[in-house]
């Protein structure tokens, strides 16, 4: 029998909730509640689930507050019905814009309802298949190679966050490890490796940092150095490779990784955190290349100790 689908339905009325719940539950869909935005967004983070129905007007986090927040982590991977007990035009316009799958009002026509679900997962199916393909695949890897010029126009994690949730079936908890494991080693190869910049330079505002960074830019030796991510998931075994390389001049990391196997990640010194937060989230961390190359490996299952070799 095949999994039932997961929805997730948010609302501030209990009544509404345990409503939605019995109905969607004898229509055959596993249900779990929340009830208000901020919850919401914490369960989506640590679940997978196929759907979330939401409503517009709830204190705190707003519906449309959620949608926006839920198209900025996951794109338009996840779909989001709204309920509302009116559809104002500038609401409709804005939730349009934020990428609502689709709306019901209130009070809710059960029938309506659920078509709207059966279209929405119908549609997704192709999606999945896709899905599947690569879950079943024993190896998959994907690298490539970009400018320094270019790199600062996009949010790597961002992207490949987008490409691991549609295609692999990775625990979000594992996911959010290995971004911040990603953040850290872009954002070191950029800054340290590709820019250059000095540690007064990178204590800089933002604004006065962004003109730096613009300057060095300028700087023709440094505009044609290229960054490379590679990564490779091993489905057999379970684990996700992260390579991040870059054309600087490398660093003395042997130091550094001393240092974070004896001392907590709290208290390492503030330039040396990037580090820390590799080993202690990653199952194996390498430097090679007199450090302008750096390698994860991490399991993705939730593990239950990190070992390094």
């Amino acid at each position: 029998m095949p999994d039932r689908h997961k929805i997730l339905v948010v609302d501030d009325s209990i009544a509404i909730v345990n409503s939605l719940q019995a109905i969607l539950g004898v229509s055959g869909y596993q249900v779990e509640t929340a009830y208000n935005g901020s919850d919401a967004l914490r369960k989506i983070h640590q679940n997978n689930y196929d759907l979330v129905i939401c409503d517009i007007e709830m204190p705190g986090l707003s519906g449309l507050e959620f949608l926006g927040r839920v198209r900025e982590d996951f794109d338009n991977s996840l779909d989001v019905i709204l309920m509302t007990g009116y559809l104002e035009h500038d609401y409709f316009i804005e939730a349009i814009r934020l990428g609502a799958s689709d709306f019901i009002r209130k009070p809710i026509d059960t029938k309506q309802l659920i078509n709207s679900i059966r279209e929405l997962l119908f549609r997704k199916r192709g999606h999945n298949d896709v899905s599947d393909f690569y879950c079943h695949l024993d190896k998959a890897k994907f690298s490539f190679d970009i400018s320094a010029g270019h790199f600062s126009k996009f949010t790597i994690s961002k992207i490949f966050s987008s490409y691991l949730r549609q295609y692999f079936k990775i625990d979000p908890m594992v996911l959010n490890e290995l971004l911040i494991c990603l953040d850290e080693m872009v954002y070191n190869a950029y800054i340290h490796g590709t820019l250059e910049l000095t540690v007064p330079e990178r204590a800089l505002m933002q604004d006065e940092l962004h003109q730096v960074i613009d300057a060095r830019l300028k700087d023709p030796r440094i505009a044609k150095r290229k960054m490379h991510l590679a990564f490779e998931i091993d489905n057999e075994q379970q684990m996700i490779e992260i390579i991040v390389s870059d054309d600087g001049d490398g660093f003395d990391f042997s130091s550094w990784i001393k240092t974070v196997e004896t001392e907590q990640i709290l208290d390492i010194k503030e330039h040396g955190r990037g580090i820390a937060m590799l080993y202690h989230l990653s199952d194996e961390l390498r430097f090679e290349n007199e450090g302008k190359s750096v390698r994860i490996r991490k399991s993705l299952q939730i593990p239950v100790a990190n070992e390094h070799r």
